[in-house]
């Protein structure tokens, strides 16, 4: 037995793993995993080539939305700037 697990294990809690990871050892699966069918391999690979070329173009869009959200605050400030005398003296 490994030196660590005897330190910190009492002999009759080893006797209890011992004989479970024996069972489990023993156990056979219930019930094999299948690979699916082609078809639904094929169609996941086409899914998720699509989605990747999704965000391969709307990376750049995404990077950019900050600077415009920026830009047209920007913008609005100096347009409410350049029409505050007018507005002023339509008040």
């Amino acid at each position: 037995m490994v030196e660590w697990l005897q330190r910190f294990m009492p002999a009759d809690e080893e006797h209890h793993v011992a004989s479970y990871m024996a069972r489990l050892a023993a156990a056979s699966p219930r019930q094999m995993p299948r690979l699916p069918a082609p078809d639904v391999l094929w169609l996941k690979a086409q899914m998720l080539e699509r989605w990747e070329a999704q965000r391969r173009v709307q990376a750049p869009l995404d990077a950019v939305e900050p600077f415009q959200i920026a830009a047209g605050l920007i913008a609005a400030g100096i347009l409410l700037f350049w029409s505050l005398p007018t507005l002023l003296r339509a008040i």
